[in-house]
């Protein structure tokens, strides 16, 4: 019979820092994942539940030191990064353009403020702007109560289509988790720091049908689509998408792009 090689001292304490930082990224994978199937088990209890929250939580205490009239961090950055892009209510860019992105994210999502801030940019400039991809953002709302406000705010201005501005916004302006920083008082100097969006407007609009039913058709989408933590990205032509994370989406639209 052959010999086997063994492997060697190095190889095994390589396979055992492998093994070690798996099962690191499982742990926090296995948390992430329990709250968020707390939000997608079923579609209709997300939607009562997002009404409740965001009933409580509206007017609640703020979560800024800013003054209303203060300038808005990184206002001017969505600004040239978005200037020119078409949007349609979820969707930025050419709506024909040949391959769709799905993203599944929530505002208070630090893994989902990251890509937003560092990735998206060069993707935008290189894909959407260029006809080749239009992106899709679905709100998904599982953190906490500061996610449910700044899901229907968001939700709110894809209505005015200025989807893409708010969000953007929303990220570079994140606070710690449920802190309170979703306040309305935030949100407005938000909503006040996009051009052309009406803030009276879109802060009726919030509590509405229309909103409420979106996020409830994302987290249907999500689960029907087997997300399992945010953000993760749908890539593709037509129907025939492949689901990727933050890492993997440029190669994912390089490859279905072609070039």
């Amino acid at each position: 019979m052959p010999t086997v090689a063994q492997p060697t001292r190095n190889e095994r304490r390589e396979a055992a820092r492998r093994e070690r930082l798996a099962r690191e990224a499982a742990a926090v994978r296995r948390t992430r994942l329990r709250r968020l199937g707390g939000v997608l088990a079923a579609a209709a209890a997300v939607v009562a539940v997002l009404v409740a929250i965001s009933a409580a939580g509206s007017g609640s205490g703020s979560a800024t030191n800013a003054s209303p009239s203060s300038p808005v961090a990184g206002a001017r950055e969505t600004s040239a990064l978005l200037s020119g892009v078409p949007q349609h209510g979820l969707t930025l860019g050419d709506p024909n353009a040949p391959i769709r992105v799905v993203e599944f994210a929530d505002l208070q999502c630090p893994f989902c403020r990251d890509y937003a801030l560092n990735t998206m940019p060069t993707l935008v400039n290189r894909y959407v702007r260029t006809g080749k991809v239009r992106m899709e953002f679905r709100s998904l709302a599982f953190i906490g109560a500061d996610s449910v406000s700044a899901a229907r705010v968001a939700q709110a201005a894809a209505q005015q289509d200025k989807l893409w501005n708010f969000v953007d916004l929303a990220y570079r302006n994140q606070g710690k988790e449920d802190s309170g920083w979703a306040s309305d008082a935030t949100l407005r100097r938000l909503v006040a720091a996009v051009p052309g969006l009406d803030a009276d407007r879109a802060f009726a609009a919030r509590d509405g049908a229309a909103v409420t039913d979106a996020l409830k058709a994302a987290g249907t989408l999500a689960t029907r689509s087997g997300v399992q933590s945010t953000p993760t990205f749908l890539v593709g032509r037509g129907s025939r998408l492949k689901a990727v994370d933050a890492a993997g989406l440029p190669a994912a639209i390089t490859a279905a792009v072609g070039s």
